[in-house]
This record gives C-alpha cells, sequence and structure tokens, in this order.
C-alpha cells in the first residue's frame, strides 16, 4: 500500500529504523531477502546524495537531540 503524502515520513521512519536494526539478518523469506539486498545497494548507490543532504540540513536544530531521538524511537 502506498503511503499517503501528508504522512509519508512518520509512517516510512518506523519501518526504516526496524530494517536497519536488522539489516544484517537474513531475511525470512528469498522474496524479502531479495529486498533487502536492494536496499543495501541503493543506499550505497546514493551515499553522496545522503551525505550533501546531511551536511544541507546541518543547521543547529535541524535535527532533533539524540536523547529526543531515543524517547521518539522508545529506547
Amino acid at each position: 500500500m502506498a503511503n499517503m503524502s501528508y504522512c509519508r515520513f512518520e509512517n516510512t521512519l518506523n519501518d526504516l529504523v526496524d530494517c536497519f536494526n536488522n539489516i544484517h539478518e537474513e531475511a525470512e523469506n528469498m522474496r524479502d531477502e531479495r529486498c533487502r539486498k536492494q536496499m543495501i545497494r541503493y543506499l550505497f548507490e546514493n551515499i553522496d546524495f545522503i551525505e550533501d543532504l546531511k551536511r544541507e540540513l546541518d543547521n543547529p536544530g535541524m535535527f532533533i537531540d539524540d536523547k529526543e531521538w531515543e524517547k521518539e524511537m522508545g529506547r
């Protein structure tokens, strides 16, 4: 199902965190394993974009601090 544009980032964040927390584990089925590998490849292919984005957004107050992030993620 597609994400609704008004909450796509909110909906995707928890899934992305879950994927990253389990990225070193082989998926439970071949379809998901193929997608896990594609995700890793996609991240590598876009690392320069991600680093550029981080630099653009790396202003005080742009990102929540580590303590707030841990609270948001329920850690």
